[in-house]
C-alpha cells in the first residue's frame, strides 16, 4: 500500500463529505477578513452547499456574492480546508441561509498524523500500557505506518498511560478477525489519541498483513460511500420550517381492496393508477401521498397499530415524493419505525445495479424498476420479494 494524498480532489468524493456533514446536522467554520463562526450545514447540491447563516450575521460580516471565504471542517475526525465564494442569500424551508460553492478541493490538514483512513466507528483492540497491563482502547484512524488509539473511557492523563516515545503492543483481533499483535512507539499525543507508529523491527509478514486490511476496509468503506451517495442532492432532515419527520403523513387511499395488500408511497398518481391496474387481480393496493413523517400513525384504516402492520405486507417507495428522499424515508422507516415489512424502492432503469446497492444500503430488500414499466418483471419482484418473507 503505497503512499497516497489525504486531499480530496474528485467532485463526488467532495460531495459525499458534505452529505455526511448535513445527515449528522454538523457544522462548519467559516473564515472571513477578521470574522470567524460555526454554521450549521443545511443542504448540499451538485454546485453549491447551503450554510445556516442568518441574515443578521451576513450583514455583520458584509457578505456580497463573490467573496472568497476559507471553510473549515472536520470529516470522520480528520480536518480539512477548503476555499469557497459566496454566492448569495435566501431561504430554505423558510430559514435564512446563505449559498456558497462546492470546493473544488478539500485540503488534508494535519498530514503528519497516523490517519491515512478513518472508520465510520472506532475499532475496539486492546493494547499494553506502561506497567504490562492490558486495556481496552479504540482505534479510530488508520496508517501505513501506524494508527491512532484512544485509551478507555475515564482516562484523565494520556502520558500516565502511555508517555511519549513508550513501546507497547496493540492487538488487533476485533478488526482483522485474527490474532495480529503489532509493536509499537508513541510517536505523538492527538486529540485525546496516542498516534502509534508500527516499531521497525515488526515482523514483516505482520505489517503485510495488517497493511492489506486497512486497504481492504478502506475500499469497503468507499463503496459503502458510493451506494449511499444521493447525486441529486441532499437536506438537513431538521430545518427550521422543515415539515417535522415524527408527523403522521396523510391518509392512504384504497386502490384495490384484496390481500396481500402492497403500499405504494409516492406523488405521482398516474403512476399509483398503473400499478393498481396492473397488479389487481394478484394483490391489493394502497397509495399514500406523504412522506413528510412516520407511516405507521397514519395507517390506522389498514390495520396498522403498535403491535403489527395490519394488512399490509409489502411497502414500495417511489424515487419521487412529496418530501425529503426514497432512501431518508425507508431508514426512517427501517430504523425508527422497526418496519419488518419488506420495502422495495421503485424508479427508473437507468443505473439499475447502483441504485439497487443505494436501496439495500438504505436497508431496502431491492430496487424495483417502473420506468420503463413491464408489469412481468414488476410481478416476478413483487413474487419473489414475498415468498421470501412468507
Amino acid at each position: 500500500m503505497g503512499s497516497r494524498s489525504l486531499n480530496k480532489e474528485d467532485h463526488e468524493a467532495i460531495r459525499m463529505v458534505f452529505q455526511r456533514l448535513c445527515e449528522a446536522e454538523d457544522k462548519v467554520e467559516l473564515h472571513f477578513g477578521a470574522f470567524k463562526g460555526e454554521f450549521r450545514v443545511l443542504a448540499e447540491a451538485s454546485d453549491r452547499v447551503i450554510l445556516g447563516i442568518s441574515e443578521v450575521e451576513r450583514g455583520q460580516w458584509r457578505l456580497k456574492p463573490g467573496s472568497r471565504l476559507t471553510l473549515n471542517l472536520l470529516d470522520r475526525g480528520l480536518p480539512f480546508e477548503a476555499v469557497v465564494d459566496f454566492q448569495g442569500h435566501g431561504r430554505i424551508h423558510g430559514a435564512e441561509a446563505c449559498h456558497v460553492t462546492l470546493p473544488r478541493l478539500l485540503r488534508a490538514l494535519d498530514t503528519h498524523r497516523l490517519a491515512d483512513f478513518s472508520p465510520d466507528r472506532p475499532v475496539p483492540c486492546a493494547f499494553g500500557d506502561q506497567q504490562n497491563n492490558v486495556r481496552d482502547g479504540t482505534a479510530t484512524a488508520f496508517g501505513e505506518d501506524g494508527l491512532e488509539l484512544a485509551p478507555p473511557e475515564g482516562t484523565r492523563i494520556l502520558g500516565d498511560m502511555l508517555r511519549l516515545n513508550a513501546t507497547s503492543t496493540v492487538e488487533l483481533r476485533a478488526a482483522v478477525g485474527d490474532s495480529l499483535a503489532l509493536p509499537v512507539r508513541v510517536a505523538y499525543f492527538g486529540e485525546r489519541v496516542w498516534g502509534l507508529r508500527i516499531l521497525d523491527s515488526a515482523d514483516p509478514k505482520l505489517v503485510g498483513r495488517y497493511r492489506q486490511w486497512v486497504m481492504e476496509a478502506r475500499h469497503r468503506q468507499e463503496q459503502k460511500d458510493r451506494s449511499r451517495f444521493n447525486p441529486g442532492g441532499l437536506e438537513a432532515t431538521r430545518i427550521p420550517g422543515k415539515p417535522d419527520p415524527t408527523r403522521a403523513s396523510a391518509a392512504p387511499r384504497l386502490l384495490v381492496d384484496k390481500d396481500p395488500l402492497l403500499l405504494v408511497v409516492a406523488e405521482d398518481e398516474a403512476l399509483c393508477a398503473r400499478l393498481a391496474e396492473a397488479l389487481g387481480r394478484k394483490y391489493g393496493l394502497a397509495a399514500l401521498d406523504g412522506s413528510q413523517g412516520l407511516l405507521r400513525p397514519s395507517l390506522a384504516s389498514l390495520g396498522v397499530g403498535e403491535r403489527d402492520w395490519g394488512r399490509v405486507k409489502l411497502v414500495i417507495i417511489h424515487q419521487r415524493i412529496r418530501a425529503g428522499t426514497a432512501s431518508e424515508l425507508c431508514r426512517r422507516l427501517v430504523k425508527k419505525e422497526g418496519c419488518p415489512l419488506p420495502v422495495l424502492l421503485a424508479g427508473q432503469e437507468e443505473d439499475a445495479e447502483l441504485k439497487r446497492n443505494r436501496a439495500i444500503a438504505a436497508g431496502a430488500v431491492d430496487h424495483l424498476v417502473v420506468e420503463p414499466f413491464h408489469i412481468l418483471s414488476v410481478l416476478r419482484t413483487l413474487d419473489a420479494t414475498l415468498a421470501l418473507f412468507n
